[in-house]
């Protein structure tokens, strides 16, 4: 019997800083939480994952603003705030022969699980060699995304594998696969596998070798934003910024099933945007951006089109959960328990000790049925008259109508559980649980429109007349139609908005194809193994290779461009900024970009383009491409000033330079840099330290004026406070200057 949507009711009260977060993940982590972390994002959906299993809060993004990025490229897009996991066991007997009637081992949803859970293995595995992308000699990435292993087997293109141990004596063995596949980029399917090996701490000794487990749940935490990317921190009203006005429904087997055949036999919970009470200038479902407006302003200053900045909803699907640790097939009926929580609550959240008994039954009573209090009528198990969050925010289930306050007067708003058991696990056997994660919602295009539109009508005809007010697309052109002529549909703007959940269950029902199977996609070709950007005085030239072998793509090459910003200001819609500039034969391996203005940035991606195909688990045709991600460019490549006449002309700037930064190893497109103006148009950079000692080469061959270093020695290290000389020699006459560099730190 599934338990099901049960109410808690216990309640406690625009600039990039990528460089130093990143920095600050490597070196500090292992201080914070003792987790390493890696990063999916070679699609759309993209997110960190911690070495300990799980995503506490704090420590759940690189900076601690959240885990699920998307769109990828959007800066602060985060969806999701946190992630925990549970492992609950009755009477579990200790290496020293102590008893606990109940015990628990945590991480999340704020404990980071020190102590309770032991990191052993997190790697990065790509089915080939990550591309090279250089905009003019530096590497360009937006986040670390480095891979530890190649293995050409890999079914995905990338997957996170992930093993750890916890002080109970499970080992957890986590795989998270992403696809480049354009039409399978906006998930991720993660794959854990809980074995009973009697090992409940850090070295290899088995201290519980014949302890069978008993009762054994395994409890999954999620707190969803759904609000991003205005949603981020300080960047939205009142507690959106994570996740206040979340609304969270279901899928459930028998029950609830939203029409859905897979849900007779895949139960599944997901979240969107609802009504924030304190706007009253506009209805804040689907996310309008109007950064002019209080107390609901925009991610991204500048943003005020108006455009449906949370469109879409995120969800978590099941996809097959163990009858037994001897039955591998597949129980409909799990998860178990499917709860909401009251994401500030106290006692669920903040006191997770696995010593303390007290607590660990408190939490193991709610965690198999939902109830933080058994007698209480109010946390009955799951019947038509207990519906899920969303059905008690808004009973008729119009939730493009909702006028009531999502949180429920809780500043922290809520999330959702999931808990999977009763299993018995022997030594040495094991329970696999899979999952996926995603998003869908409207395209860019509909979002951009239907957001601009909605604006326009508010302003002209008033809050509730725009409400009221029907917006005609075309979902299969992707564009405005005529309501009334075929293929036109026509709803209002929180209609469009809810339609997201269909995309939601198109999304699972996807997902579902792809494991049932086995992970075979069609794959899309592969982009170029090197991409490079070169800013010139009168163009831009894009140069790249292919991958040893690879055939040409069929289709050729499509090569994208934005200006200003890579994350799409002033118009923050991707498909918008983003304008295909060039068409080319797949046997092209360059392209000058002459259409340029000095003083403007300019962000690139090349996609290799494949022959139209049949994809089963898509059920329909599609032309592949190889994902924008592989080459999305990140630092702006500009029109650089001409060489100078003579090497008097040659100019450091800024000079002197403060560094502000601690020594160690840098990323090359995230550093401090200083630049050389009025160089020759080929010369050679030699840079020494006080006492002579060469610390760095450079080499000038673009033709322009303009040079950088980027602070570091050839080793990749930081240099020191101090004064320092860059001799510079045309290489064309071989004179020779030579400038003094204070560095102060």
């Amino acid at each position: 019997m599934r338990i099901s949507m049960i109410a808690t009711h216990k309640t406690a009260s625009l600039g990039r800083c990528v460089g130093a977060l990143l920095l600050l993940l490597i070196f500090s982590d292992i201080a914070q939480a003792q987790w390493s972390g890696r990063w999916l994002a070679i699609g759309r959906l993209q997110s960190h994952y911690l070495g300990g299993g799980s995503e506490p809060e704090s420590m759940a993004g690189i900076d601690g603003t959240g885990t699920y990025t998307w769109p990828g490229h959007h800066i602060g897009a985060y969806w999701g705030h946190w992630r925990g996991l549970w492992v609950s066991a009755k009477n579990w007997r200790s290496p020293d022969g102590q008893t606990f009637p109940v015990r628990i081992e945590h991480i999340g949803p704020r404990f980071n699980g020190v102590g309770e859970v032991f990191q052993d293995v997190i790697k990065l595995v790509y089915k080939f060699e990550q591309p090279e992308i250089v905009v003019d000699g530096l590497r360009t990435f937006d986040k670390p995304a480095i891979p530890d292993e190649i293995d050409p087997s890999l079914k995905a293109d990338a997957m996170v594998y992930n093993k750890t141990r916890n002080a109970m004596g499970i080992e957890m063995e986590r795989k998270v696969y992403q696809f480049s596949n354009e039409i399978h980029q906006d998930y991720h399917i993660i794959e854990y596998v809980f074995t009973n090996t009697g090992n409940v701490d850090e070295d290899d000794e088995i201290e519980l070798p014949n302890q069978t487990l008993q009762d054994v749940y395994f409890t999954f935490f999620y707190r969803n934003k759904a609000n991003a990317p205005a949603g981020a921190w300080d960047n939205s009203g009142g507690g959106a910024a994570w996740g206040q006005f979340t609304m969270n429904d279901a899928l459930v087997p028998g029950f609830q099933e939203y029409g859905q055949s897979f849900a007779q036999r895949h139960a599944a919970q997901f979240s969107w945007l609802g009504h924030v009470p304190a706007q009253t200038v506009f209805n804040t479902i689907g996310n309008p951006m109007w950064f002019e407006l209080q107390p609901w302003i925009a991610h991204i200053g500048g943003d005020t089109t108006g455009r449906l900045g949370a469109a879409a909803m995120f969800g978590t699907l099941t996809i097959h959960a163990d009858q037994s640790a001897t039955n591998k097939t597949h129980d409909p009926s799990q998860p178990r328990m499917m709860t909401r929580l009251d994401s500030d609550d106290a006692e669920l959240t903040a006191r997770n000790d696995h010593n303390d008994l007290s607590v660990m039954q408190l939490e193991r009573n709610w965690l198999e049925d939902g109830n933080k209090v058994a007698s209480d009528p109010a946390n009955a198990r799951y019947n038509p008259n207990n519906p899920t969050h969303a059905y008690i925010i808004q009973p008729d289930g119009r939730f493009h109508l909702q006028t009531s306050d999502p949180s429920q007067g809780r500043p922290g708003g809520w999330g959702y559980v999931q808990s999977f058991g009763p299993y018995t696990l022997q030594p040495n056997q094991s329970i696999r649980i899979v999952v996926a994660e995603g998003i869908a919602g409207l395209s860019d295009k509909l979002s951009f429109m239907l957001g601009k539109w909605y604006k326009n009508k508010v302003r002209a005809e008033g809050q509730a007349a725009a409400n009221a007010a029907r917006f005609s697309w075309n979902p299969v052109t992707d564009s405005p139609c005529q309501e009334g002529s075929p293929g036109c549909v026509s709803l209002t703007k929180n209609e469009w908005v809810m339609t997201a959940r269909d995309s939601l269950f198109q999304l699972f029902q996807r997902i579902l194809n792809v494991w049932e199977n086995n992970l075979d996609i069609p794959q899309p070709p592969k982009p170029p193994r090197r991409f490079v950007v070169t800013s010139g005085t009168d163009r831009i030239t894009l140069e790249w290779e292919t991958y040893s072998g690879e055939p040409d793509p069929p289709g050729g090459w499509e090569i994208w461009r934005a200006q200003s910003f890579y994350f799409g200001i002033p118009l923050p819609d991707s498909s918008t900024v983003y304008q295909r500039i060039a068409t080319l034969p797949g046997n092209a391996r360059s392209y000058v970009d002459e259409n340029v203005t000095r003083g403007v940035n300019y962000y690139y991606y090349i996609q290799a383009v494949g022959n139209e195909v049949d994809d089963p688990t898509a059920g329909r045709r599609v032309r592949l491409k190889s994902n924008r991600y592989w080459t999305q460019t990140y630092q702006p490549a500009v029109l650089r000033r001409p060489p100078g006449r003579s090497l008097d002309e040659v100019r450091v700037v800024p000079n002197p330079y403060n560094l502000e930064a601690d020594l160690g190893v840098r990323f090359p497109d995230l550093q401090d840099k200083i630049a050389f103006y009025g160089l020759p148009a080929r010369a050679t950079i030699r840079i020494y330290t006080e006492l002579g000692e060469l610390v760095k080469v450079i080499e000038h061959t673009d033709g322009s004026g303009d040079e950088f270093w980027d602070l570091t020695t050839s080793s990749r290290q930081v240099v020191a406070s101090g004064i320092y000389f860059a001799v510079i020699t045309d290489a064309d006459t071989g004179a020779q200057t030579t400038r003094t560099i204070v560095i102060i730190r």
